[in-house]
């Protein structure tokens, strides 16, 4: 009799944490307290990718340079991507200040409008270009920032657009601030994003910190105006020397509660010989500290933990990237690479998926290097599955 009690006392117990387990889930997206490494990976049987990536151009694909690319996804389940000003081969115009291309499948990109189609900006440094935009929904409308800067500019500075759409018709509003004004040694490569319903955006470049300043709710400005920002700023990473083992092209991804900051580094203007590469550092608050799995911070060179590096077999210059999700719950990184085998040197799109190192918690790419002319399952889209 008390072995039968006991077997049900143990039954019951199990049964008991399994449920405290399973109610564990925090936002019901499958990032709460579950162990998700236990479950089988939904892999995509109907959306494959090769890289590098080339946009769709008159029904096939190009090789077009597209640096410093950032996604986002609408409503509808459309992607849209922008990147630094480039050449788009259209028969109406083959120069783009603000390039944007739209797809389903995140793998089949074409050419939708320009968001500098009708503004030339004339705030910053004569003949500034525009650098490494990110596009945030803010309510209902789009914002589109942007870098104005030229090469070994003293006093770049981040621009601000809107639309109700994330392809336009865009209204600009000029500058956000310069460095200069914010206090920052090469303001450029925004990255905007909401945390707990509060808008921040981080930012930074080689010779300067990277930093985090707080947004107005329509993100047009400068939360306490530019002169609280200057003396609330906060340093995340980076120092204060000019050298390309210092960070730029900062983002913040925050998953299970922690904030992991993605920081590019490296040299990424040397074609095939560019050391550029992703390493990512992670934080329990949103200011920081941000540490490496070593316990290091991100304050000196040669930190954080390596995402995806520069390969022969793979990519050269793999950098600046940007991360979202697909339709169950995985992570891709989106970023830009010189392609090995071609004989031109573009900076071009290369997509692959995060995983999650067990011993550390720390993203990564498959094998810390892009993939390169190998068919491989791509974002799992749900129109695209359950079309099939």
């Amino acid at each position: 009799m008390k072995k039968i009690t006991f077997l049900l006392l143990s039954v019951m117990l199990l049964t008991a944490v399994l449920a405290v387990f399973a109610g564990c889930n925090g936002d019901g997206k499958g990032n709460g307290t579950v162990d998700e490494t236990l479950e089988e990976p939904v892999v995509s049987q109907n959306n494959f990718y090769t890289n590098p990536i080339f946009p769709v151009v008159d029904g096939e694909r190009k090789s077009t340079y597209q640096a410093d690319p950032y996604i986002v996804r609408d409503d509808d389940g459309m992607f849209y991507m922008y990147c630094t000003q480039t050449d788009v081969y259209t028969p109406e115009l083959a120069f783009k200040r603000g390039p944007i291309w739209k797809s389903r499948d995140m793998q089949s990109w074409e050419y939708v409008g320009d968001v500098f189609e009708n503004y030339v900006p004339s705030w910053g440094t004569s003949g500034a270009g525009v650098w490494a935009p990110t596009v945030c929904k803010v309510g209902d409308t789009w914002n589109f920032y942007y870098s104005l800067s030229t090469g070994g500019d003293e006093n770049p500075g981040i621009g601000v657009a809107t639309a109700p759409t994330p392809y336009g018709p865009w209204t600009h509003y000029g500058k956000l601030f310069n460095s200069e004004e914010i206090g920052v040694t090469n303001s450029i490569d925004p990255h905007v994003f909401y945390d707990d319903d509060r808008l921040y955006m981080v930012f930074g470049s080689f010779g300067g910190l990277i930093t985090l300043v707080e947004l107005t709710d329509d993100g047009l400005g400068l939360m306490g105006g530019l002169e609280y920002q200057r003396e609330h700023k906060v340093a995340l990473a980076g120092f204060e020397i000019f050298n390309n083992d210092n960070y730029e092209a900062s983002i913040i991804l925050k998953k299970d509660g922690r904030y992991y900051l993605f920081l590019s580094t490296g040299t990424c203007l040397s074609g095939k010989q560019s050391t550029y590469h992703v390493v990512v550092a992670r934080s329990e608050s949103l200011t920081g500290p941000y540490l490496d799995s070593q316990g290091r911070d991100m304050f000196g060179p040669n930190r954080g933990d390596v995402v995806v590096a520069p390969s022969l077999s793979g990519a050269m210059g793999t950098g600046h990237c940007a991360v979202i999700t697909d339709d169950a719950g995985a992570y891709w990184m989106l970023y830009h690479g010189y392609d090995t085998r071609a004989a031109a040197e573009p900076r071009v799109l290369y997509m692959d998926k995060l995983l999650w190192d067990e011993e550390t918690g720390m993203p990564y790419v498959e094998g810390n290097k892009a993939s390169n002319g190998t068919e491989l399952p791509g974002p799992y889209i749900d129109s695209i599955e359950n079309a099939a």
